[in-house]
């Protein structure tokens, strides 16, 4: 046990136990310098008795190379990518350099680490040891990021450590995987002073005086490093009280310059070696002493400096502690390093030209354009590699290094690109202030304002992007109209968003205006020429432009033409259609590991599952698409999540979890001026005191989201909302506002011609109008429209009608059908009206055991769905960013809750329960 370590090694300890028993866990260990953060991680290894460990760690030279850290955790393991799915198997490959790259998506690698990982665990439980993760290079920090979010069940204990004692923050917190990843801390403080003297009592060989001992506690505060070292720097005089000790202790963030005094003893060529070794980021022996003997240096150099305890040779060199390699680095003069850096570039072989390259570029006094070439090569390997971070880190570099200033300004505009892809959108926002000082090239610079205007409408506002767009089209629009067309079609979707009519419009017209472009970017101006019609309420030119765009973009095989040709089906009351390409770009953005892009595709279709009725995958889809979105930084679609979760639960009576979800969504949703997701959360909370019976407040929500301004609501869900507010008008007594919401649903119904609008009109005109037959056109239309939710409460409405006629046997037909549809969909709210009025007519109905499928989380109702759609569980694992592990483990709980014991059993409750589990 370590001195005054006792609970933080009980939870090392409590980690471990919990692998062992295939319940995973993650550790962030925090805290300044020497604090004793590796010393616990010698602890856990010391402590991992049967399992296997792996070990690893950032390195401040390594800290630009993509996949850097993560190659060297999993290097002892590689031989097992062979067993992970092949797709996920190449992409790692070509991430670590051993295979071709594939160009994949960072986050299917991250798929393919945590594959990885749990087939490892397979054989026994796993501990990941990861050391120095302020230095962990970007991609290999979004990885182990991603991986620690999503351990369960695999057997897996992930513990990192990372230096947090705001001096040195490195690239891992600044591009903020690990910082934000939200994954359990421990920070360590120093030690307390009896822990302290007992360190001091038991590692220093002269007997300290009291007071001294004392002293040193006192100075040190308790960090262990400072504690162990400081005795090294006194003479023994000193330490026993007999002499004086100096006015002023190097402590804290000073520790360095202790090892620094202990360097400046070495004879010269030790100490150039040491250089050349903090200069090189692998340990190898071999090429620091080539290295080295390039600048005179005989190897016996290295063996004084081991002698001095300052680093350890053990197949490879290892500093004592990570502050004597910056002690050495940083106490050098330029010119000193400049030497090394050369020297270690001359000696690379070919097969290292990215190290070479950025060694030529930390020896570089100015402008070098070879260099600079270099390093954007260096850039375009580690892109392919999915290494964006580590891109944008060499074009950076490769930029400064450039002396022409259209040919720097290029750079800087590809290392923000890269620093978009790689998540870090300040750093990006910088280097295009930067490149916008020395781009004077049109197209470069319609370029640079592209990715500005997308950083904005991600992570801004939709309207501050949208002028960035317009603006930055307007120089290429003779020279390069496909550019223009790109970013006008985007800033049309953004005025669409915030539902600005004249924006909208203006970015049509400038569209317009363009020559003609390849067809997917005609598909997107098609689409914005439909959304502007429906801004305008001209449903009859807006269906034929959005039914173009939709034709255009259907035979594409990417899922973002496929998400095109989706929206503009769904804009028209397409259910099929929509559904089936949603579904299908979901499917291949899955296929390409495409991480990123599937909240974009998943929050349009959950909403469209949502409306037609399909609530248990509504619910799993927006459950998934809430997390990727958190996961990759995606606050908006988060916020288009939520909205869908909160209507609902709204349908389906959980009223705390519609008005949690509701408001976190309203409150992202109207700060950045979103409308979909305001009206939609807005209009989750309407239907929530709909089925409840608050008619008068679902009447004043659904009337103020008819009147909101762009941004508070959006046009689109006012039309889907329009008969919830004829119902509530007509229950309110209020006909005037039903006869407006009627009107509004009737004028977008009739241009898209499309059964289930027509069934909802007909239905509003049997509540303002009275009669039988609107109703019964209603419910004919709706047995071909496929929404079972508007069906059943078509029925309901018609069955209340009917009863309070007193045609009781009538009622009770309509009435019947209505309660049993709302059950089979868990809307329990609803299905207690139906059973009041069908108490009303004179019939007793009896509530429903509640589903036992309604017991299952979103999640477990996804695997189940996949399994009974015949998925095995590796097939299931890649679907959907879990390990195998993870879903046997939900798939063990799926059957205790629903009472089987097979996947056969699962099937076949998939066949006869009536869509529930399916989600039809």
């Amino acid at each position: 046990m370590l001195h005054g370590r006792e609970r933080e090694c009980g939870l090392i300890t409590g980690l471990l136990d919990d692998a062992r028993d295939r319940r995973s866990g993650v550790l962030v260990v925090r805290g300044e310098a020497g604090i004793g953060k590796s010393a616990l991680l010698d602890f856990a290894a010391a402590r991992a008795g049967d399992m296997r460990v792996l070990r690893g760690g950032g390195v401040e030279s390594e800290s630009e190379l993509p996949y850097a850290a993560a190659h060297q955790l999993l290097r002892p393991v590689a031989d097992r990518i062979a067993a992970i799915p092949a797709q996920q198997g190449a992409a790692l490959r070509g991430a670590f350099g051993t295979g071709d790259p594939v160009g994949a998506d960072r986050f299917l690698v991250s798929v393919a680490v945590l594959s990885l990982l749990s087939e490892v665990a397979e054989e026994r439980p796993l501990l990941c040891l990861v050391d120095d993760a302020h230095w962990l290079d970007g991609a290999s920090a979004d990885a182990l990021a991603f991986v620690a979010r999503r351990l369960e069940a695999e057997g897996v204990a992930l513990v990192f450590a990372v230096r947090d004692d705001g001096t040195d923050s490195g690239p891992a917190l600044a591009g903020r995987p690990l910082a934000v990843a939200r994954l359990p801390e421990l920070r360590l403080r120093g030690l307390e002073p009896d822990a302290a003297r007992a360190l001091l009592a038991e590692r220093t060989a002269v007997a300290l005086a009291p007071e001294v001992a004392d002293l040193l506690v006192s100075s040190t505060a308790g960090n262990p490093l400072g504690l162990l070292e400081l005795p090294g720097s006194l003479s023994a005089e000193q330490l026993a009280g007999a002499r004086p000790l100096p006015e002023r202790l190097p402590v804290g963030a000073v520790v360095e310059q202790v090892f620094l005094a202990r360097v400046r003893r070495l004879r010269a060529p030790a100490q150039t070696l040491l250089l050349v070794a903090a200069a090189e980021e692998s340990g190898d022996v071999g090429l620091v002493l080539r290295a080295a003997q390039a600048l005179g240096v005989a190897p016996d150099a290295l063996d004084e400096a081991e002698t001095a305890g300052l680093v350890r040779v053990d197949g490879a060199i290892t500093f004592r502690h990570p502050l004597v390699r910056s002690a050495v680095y940083r106490g050098a003069t330029f010119l000193q390093r400049r030497a090394a850096e050369q020297a270690l570039a001359a000696v690379l072989t070919d097969e290292d030209v990215d190290r070479r390259a950025w060694h030529l570029a930390a020896a570089a006094a100015g402008p070098d354009e070879e260099v600079a070439q270099d390093l954007e090569r260096a850039a375009e390997r580690a892109a392919e590699r999915g290494g964006h971070a580590a891109a944008a880190s060499a074009l950076r570099r490769a930029a400064a290094l450039t002396a022409n200033p259209e040919s720097r300004a290029r750079r800087l505009t590809l290392a923000a690109e890269a620093g978009w892809l790689a998540g870090q959108p300040d750093r990006a926002r910088a280097l295009l202030d930067e490149a916008a000082q020395y781009a004077t090239e049109p197209l470069l610079r319609a370029r640079g304002e592209h990715v500005r205007g997308a950083i904005e409408g991600l992570c801004g506002r939709p309207d501050t992007a949208y002028a960035m767009l317009l603006a930055g089209s307007e120089p290429v629009t003779e020279s390069d109209p496909g550019q223009a067309a790109r970013m006008l079609t985007e800033a049309g979707r953004l005025a669409w968003t915030a539902a600005d009519l004249p924006r909208l419009i203006e970015a049509g017209r400038r569209i317009a205006d363009l020559p003609p472009v390849e067809d997917a970017v005609t598909a997107g101006a098609r689409l914005v020429v439909g959304l502007t019609a429906i801004l305008q309420g001209d449903a009859e030119r807006a269906a034929p432009a959005l039914r173009e765009g939709r034709a255009l973009a259907r035979d594409k095989a990417d899922p973002q033409s496929l998400g095109l040709a989706a929206g503009a089906a769904m804009f028209v009351g397409e259910d099929a259609a929509a559904l089936d390409l949603f579904t299908t770009a979901a499917v291949r953005a899955r296929a390409a590991g495409t991480v990123s892009a599937l909240p974009l595709v998943l929050a349009p279709l959950g909403a469209l599952e949502m409306w037609t009725g399909r609530f248990t995958a509504a619910r799993a889809t927006a459950t998934e698409g809430l997390r990727l979105s958190l996961d990759t930084g995606q606050d908006n679609m988060a916020a288009h999540h939520r909205a869908v979760l909160a209507w609902i639960a709204a349908a389906q009576g959980r009223a705390d979890e519609c008005r949690t979800e509701a408001d976190a969504a309203l409150a992202h949703a109207i700060g950045q001026r979103l409308g979909p997701p305001a009206g939609i959360a807005a209009w989750a909370l309407a239907l929530l005191d709909l089925g409840e019976g608050r008619t008068a407040e679902a009447f004043d929500r659904l009337t103020a989201l008819a009147d909101a301004g762009p941004g508070e609501g959006h046009p689109i869900v006012k039309i889907f909302a329009a008969a919830d507010l004829v119902e509530a008008a007509v229950r309110t007594d209020r006909p005037d506002r039903a006869t407006a919401a009627l009107d509004l649903l009737r004028g977008w119904a009739g241009p898209v011609r499309v059964p289930w609008a027509h069934a909802l009109v007909a239905r509003c005109q049997g509540l303002v109008e009275g009669g039988d037959d609107h109703f019964t056109e209603a419910l004919s239309l709706h047995a071909v429209a496929g929404r079972p939710f508007d069906t059943a409460r078509t029925a309901l409405l018609f069955g209340e009608a009917l009863r309070r006629r007193r045609r009781r046997a009538e009622a009770r037909r309509h009435l019947r059908t209505a309660g049993e549809t709302f059950e089979r969909l868990d809307a329990a709210p609803w299905a207690e009206l139906a059973r009041v009025e069908l108490q009303a007519t004179g019939e007793t109905a009896r509530r429903r055991d509640p589903s036992t499928v309604a017991q299952l989380t979103p999640q477990e109702l996804q695997i189940a769905r996949l399994v009974s759609e015949g998925g095995t569980n590796r097939e299931i694992a890649a679907h959907l960013f879990l390990s195998p592990r993870t879903v046997d483990y939900h798939l063990h709980k799926v059957f205790v809750k629903l009472g089987i014991s097979s996947r056969a059993e699962l099937v076949r409750l998939s066949l006869e329960d009536g869509g529930v589990l399916s989600g039809r």
